[in-house]
């Protein structure tokens, strides 16, 4: 299991905001966090099976979970950078993939 994108994610977590809702920056900080693990050869199936580990099921909501796979993948397959991440989250509430 990558620990890393676990402890990111549980982190993410833990703060105020996270609780009610992930902000759009911190969807931003998964998509970085993804690139930089793609980036060192781990494998988009084992970061994704890493978010349904543990407790992220607990904490989030069936829709910020797909969210969070959706950030996932389209940040690893390049997609989407951080930086859009967080902008189609700002504009929209969720993302809106325009490539």
């Amino acid at each position: 299991m990558n620990i890393r994108i676990v402890a990111v994610l549980v982190l993410l977590l833990a703060c105020p905001a996270a609780r009610a809702e992930l902000t759009c920056e911190q969807h931003g900080a998964i998509a970085q966090e993804t690139i930089r693990q793609r980036d060192q050869g781990i494998s988009l199936s084992r970061l994704l099976a890493d978010v349904e580990r543990g407790g992220m099921k607990d904490r989030l909501t069936p829709r910020e979970l797909a969210l969070v796979r959706d950030v996932i993948r389209h940040s690893f397959n390049g997609t989407l950078s951080p930086a859009e991440v967080v902008e189609a989250c700002q504009q929209g509430g969720a993302l809106l993939f325009s490539r």
